[in-house]
């Protein structure tokens, strides 16, 4: 299985690299396929993380469905669906495209088929995973099930599943600055960002923020939050206590 997340190109140091897929042969049969590429690699999976994303209460998850064999001068309906081993319910964590969008157009090899994602309040709590499946119909076939049965790494391509999640995972960096940042909480570090006028991502990949930045920002937090404290505003955790920068801001 392949994973590429929608929204996390700046944090490809945390998704493992794969070889590029063969391509499939072509059949005097009509196909379809499941087509989901970046950087002209294959993928059978999409993660989209709504901690990455600020206030955004939805999203969509695009990917093609490509033809295999001849085009026609008709629109030809293809049938894909919510596979029953979903934990994604519908109208909650999803809404697929209605069925009469779902085609191949006229003249064409493949069609754009947009997945809305929504976030509701579930999703920073645990992860879900909507598993999509294309099958036969009088139209089409899906005999090309995988892209290289040979390959050490099998990509699908016939299914594909779209992880959802609203989870924003302690930084790696965190663990080395806890004199500076304290106990890690989403929370903390949500406002910490909005606070300073940090970039997330920052936290996570790329250039980081350093010791001495981490510091000093930890510093400047901690007397936003004695301010809020002495104006009888005291910020506190989910859990209720007060929330505190390191040992070495106080």
């Amino acid at each position: 299985m392949k994973i590429f997340p929608i929204y996390f190109l700046l944090l490809t140091a945390l998704v493992t690299g794969c070889a590029k897929s063969e391509l499939l042969h072509y059949t005097e049969e009509s196909n379809v396929f499941f087509s989901y590429t970046r950087f002209s690699t294959n993928y059978d999976t999409i993660m989209i993380n709504f901690a990455f994303q600020g206030n955004r209460t939805e999203d969509s998850a695009g990917f093609y469905v490509n033809l295999l064999g001849k085009v026609t001068p008709d629109n030809r309906l293809f049938n894909m669906t919510a596979d029953q081993s979903s934990t994604a319910v519908a109208d909650k964590h999803y809404r697929l495209p209605v069925n009469d969008s779902l085609f191949i157009p006229a003249n064409a090899n493949q069609k754009l088929v947009p997945v809305k994602i929504l976030r509701p309040a579930d999703l920073r709590e645990k992860t879900v995973s909507l598993f999509l499946k294309l099958s036969p119909n009088n139209n089409f076939q899906t005999n090309m099930s995988v892209f290289n049965a040979a390959a050490t790494d099998v990509i699908s391509a016939t299914n594909l599943e779209i992880i959802i999640q609203d989870i924003l995972p302690k930084p790696d960096l965190w663990d080395n600055n806890t004199s500076a940042l304290g106990a890690y909480s989403r929370k903390k570090l949500e406002l910490l960002v909005a606070n300073q006028s940090l970039l997330l991502a920052k936290f996570y990949a790329g250039t980081l923020y350093s010791t001495t930045q981490l510091t000093n920002y930890s510093r400047q937090f901690q007397t936003y939050l004695n301010n809020q404290k002495n104006a009888g505003k005291t910020i506190t955790e989910e859990d209720g206590t007060e929330m505190k920068m390191g040992s070495a801001v106080q």
